[in-house]
């Protein structure tokens, strides 16, 4: 038998619209979603400009600062429940994608509303799906805090021995990766077990058998790297290309941000349906030993 790696592919080129289809209508909207926040955003608490604050007074200084620093936060809020909220419809696309996967490895042909009807009718799937929703976001939470202190220790070094800004931007890109690979690895045993359960919803307290999990860390760890590879190229040319503060993106950079939102996608896709194919080759041997 191939690898699962090998079979994904395979089915990938066989339905990609059909099994990738749920995941990047969800990446799609989800980038259309944020950028029409983030325009909201930005017209009701406007980009801080240092030169507001010339001939102004200290008390009149400090109240801009503090509006400024009061806005940033509640942009960022905006956008982490933009987040929040695609991470929910991310794990709903899934299941669909775990569900499309074993109907067409198996019988070779499926429907988006077929899956969906099945994963209403497997028991307890919402409790599944939501206690996987809250440990990623519990695990996305705290790997994000460690991904983001590089990036406050720096500043101040940058400061004092002053250090050029690329290299505050380098270590916040790097430090944004490392905090990304770190999640995958840390969520990997809760989506296995997701996806387990998924699979053999007749056996909702059996657990995944051993084994499974170094392969399927490692199948994570390498599409990481990949859509790090990817976004590497996008990162460099949006840094270099002039910003003036208020002034908006273009129809093309949005577009180019889309489509690099959908390639970079691309390594999850095929992770999820080479861990789904895992699965189902360790259920079959459970099967077999059991009926043995």
């Amino acid at each position: 038998m191939s690898s699962p790696v090998r079979r994904a592919f395979l089915l990938l080129r066989q339905h990609f619209l059909l099994i990738s289809g749920p995941w990047l209508v969800v990446c799609a909207a989800g980038f259309a979603v944020l950028k029409v926040v983030q325009q909201i955003m930005s017209r009701m608490y406007p980009v801080f400009d240092t030169r507001t604050l010339r001939g102004m007074g200290h008390q009149q200084m400090n109240a801009a600062v503090l509006t400024s620093q009061r806005a940033n936060f509640i942009r960022l809020g905006a956008i982490e429940c933009v987040a929040v909220l695609e991470g929910a419809f991310e794990v709903l696309a899934l299941a669909v994608m775990v569900l499309l996967v074993a109907r067409i490895a198996a019988q070779g042909e499926d429907t988006v509303a077929a899956a969906l009807g099945r994963l209403r009718n497997i028991p307890g799937v919402a409790g599944t799906l939501l206690k996987f929703y809250a440990i990623a976001l519990a695990i996305g939470l705290g790997t994000m805090v460690i991904a983001i202190l590089p990036a406050f220790l720096i500043v101040p070094m940058r400061l004092s021995l002053h250090w050029p800004f690329q290299i505050v931007r380098w270590v916040t890109w790097i430090s944004a990766e490392a905090g990304t690979l770190l999640f995958v690895c840390c969520v990997m045993p809760f989506l296995l077990d997701a996806v387990w359960r998924l699979q053999r919803p007749e056996s909702p307290d059996e657990d995944a058998p051993p084994g499974l999990l170094a392969r399927a860390i490692g199948y994570g760890v390498v599409a990481i790297c990949i859509e790090i590879a990817v976004r590497l190229p996008s990162r460099l040319l949006q840094a270099s290309l002039p910003h003036t503060p208020g002034t908006g993106p273009s129809i093309g950079q949005y577009a180019f941000g889309l489509a690099t939102v959908l390639l970079t996608a691309l390594p999850a896709i095929v992770c999820i349906v080479a861990i789904t194919l895992l699965v189902m080759s360790a259920e079959e041997r459970v099967e077999v030993e059991s009926a043995a």
